[in-house]
């Protein structure tokens, strides 16, 4: 079975919308969870969601969507790991901010997919085994059940 991780770009397209929300059906979040496809969420993630929520409801509902899913902390090795990788990405000229490593270093060392719209991680994917889903492909591919 496929393993997601999805990153704060996704979920805040997800959580964040004034009209929708995380069940809406357009969203890839929905589709993802639908399909019986697990989802992860990596500390780091899980504090940029909640870093910038202001409003103290909206925070305790969003922390109480997320302790849902399957939660994974970075190790050691996970940091060492985003080191190598961003020494390796710099090397072909490709910057990118030490929380994107860190997360494409979970994401490789657990064998997850990473759910992104960030052009920080699909640059680092080109350089790397990080896999990242093509959305597009995915929502057209799994539509409703």
């Amino acid at each position: 079975m496929i393993r997601f991780i999805i990153d704060t770009s996704v979920w805040s397209e997800a959580l964040r919308r004034k009209k929708n929300t995380v069940n809406s059906s357009d969203t890839v979040v929905r589709r993802i969870i639908e399909n019986d496809y697990e989802i992860v969420v990596a500390g780091i993630i899980l504090q940029e969601i909640l870093s910038s929520i202001a409003d103290e409801k909206l925070f305790r509902d969003i922390k109480d969507i997320l302790k849902d899913f399957q939660y994974i902390d970075a190790t050691k090795n996970d940091h060492i790991y985003a080191s190598e990788l961003s020494n390796k990405c710099r090397s072909k000229g490709i910057i990118a901010g030490s929380v994107d490593f860190l997360i494409a270093s979970v994401a490789i060392r657990n064998e997850l997919e990473l759910v992104t719209f960030d052009n920080d991680l699909f640059n680092i994917s080109k350089h790397t085994d990080l896999k990242i889903l093509d959305i597009d492909r995915f929502l057209v591919n799994n539509t409703n059940n």
